[in-house]
């Protein structure tokens, strides 16, 4: 885990330390994102997005994505499903466009030994871009948000709470 922290680590670095002078590559383009993300509350989940987002205007993207991770209660034992399925809104900041702020709103679906739990999910994140190649951008993010579930039958579950956590990526 050390390794792959400071590999990833290593390669936003460079990444970021060589693109500072050019402007993004996709601005006014539609743009797919995929991204690795991990997210911490009561439990913690590791998983991927996929994102689909068309452009509005120059600074603004609006579509939709799923997400799909292996979920830990408590951090420890064995996971369990997480998924969900979100509208996304991204708003850039600047005339390059390598700062961006973006929203997900959706349901999410939640798999333990009890059964299944749906409710509300939803984030807000600060992203940066990195320019790897004309058609291809590095992005990382930090996330914040809510898994606010509906505990059904199972009252004596705790509900997930709000959650913080990391995305990295590749968009194009």
């Amino acid at each position: 885990m050390r390794k792959t922290c400071l590999l990833l680590f290593g390669i936003s670095l460079t990444t970021l330390s060589f693109s500072q002078k050019k402007s993004n590559p996709k601005i006014a383009r539609n743009e797919t994102d995929i991204s690795a993300f991990m997210m911490a509350d009561n439990d913690v989940a590791f998983g991927a997005e996929v994102v689909y987002r068309l452009s509005v205007t120059k600074n603004l993207k609006i579509g939709g994505g799923v997400l799909y991770g292996a979920n830990y209660e408590g951090g420890v034992g064995d996971p369990f499903g997480y998924g969900a399925v979100f509208a996304d809104v991204m708003q850039f900041l600047g005339h390059r466009q390598k700062w961006s702020f973006d929203g997900q709103l959706g349901h999410g679906i939640y798999d333990n030994d009890y059964g299944l739990k749906a409710g509300i999910y939803y984030s807000i994140s600060c992203n940066y871009r990195a320019i790897l190649s004309k058609k291809m951008l590095f992005t990382t993010s930090l996330v914040m948000g809510e898994r606010n579930f509906h505990n059904g039958y199972f009252e004596y579950l705790p509900g997930n709470s709000a959650f913080v956590g990391l995305r990295f990526g590749v968009v194009f």
